[in-house]
């Protein structure tokens, strides 16, 4: 493994299809079941936490799909989830959920605490069917943050409508793969030449 070199594999979960747990409702907490539910309005989460703040309510409310429960952690909530995020501010609290979701074998972001992390929640441009996610490996997030701003502004709106189209083109290429590979390379080279 390369040290100075980003060696996450980068995915895009189907969330809706999963279960989310998110351990606090404070700030942070709302931070990220607001980023949550931008990306996967559909997203099924419980979120736990002795105390709920006001903003995380509104947002429940607005959300049938989320299930909002006040009560102290314990590791019986990671029996009903898939994916776990420890919203928390407690640092023992966060390295218990962490000694827990390792245990029974879930996945585990813990709110800028990199070191407990299984997963990154890196900064998200979505541009209809595009989305690109930047990641720092958990090194700077004001640094991603920067970047969605700067290809948020850079890409064009138009993208959804250029996807809409090279897919009705891909869907109307008969030929074998290797074939509609190149005859999509040939409509697209154009976008990246200068």
């Amino acid at each position: 493994m390369e040290m100075n070199k980003n060696n996450l594999f980068p995915i895009f979960v189907k969330l809706e299809e999963l279960r989310l747990l998110i351990v606090g409702a404070g700030e942070i907490g709302y931070e990220k079941l607001a980023t949550v539910l931008s990306n996967t309005p559909g997203a099924h989460v419980t979120v736990v936490a002795n105390f709920i703040k006001k903003e995380v309510r509104e947002l429940a409310f607005q959300h049938k799909n989320v299930q909002l429960i006040q009560a102290a952690y314990h590791a019986e909530f990671l029996d009903n989830c898939d994916i776990v995020i420890a919203a928390v501010n407690d640092i023992d609290l966060a390295e218990r959920i962490r000694q827990d979701t390792k245990q029974k074998g879930k996945l585990l972001n813990a709110a800028d605490k990199p070191s407990l992390c299984d997963f990154y929640l890196g900064s998200v441009i979505t541009k209809g069917d595009v989305k690109i996610a930047i990641s720092t490996n958990g090194k700077s997030p004001t640094l991603a943050r920067r970047m969605k701003e700067f290809f948020n502004e850079a890409l064009p709106d138009e993208l959804e409508t250029l996807v809409s189209n090279l897919h009705n083109i891909r869907n109307k290429i008969q030929d074998g793969f290797k074939e509609r590979v190149k005859k999509l390379n040939d409509i697209t080279s154009p976008l990246v030449e200068e």
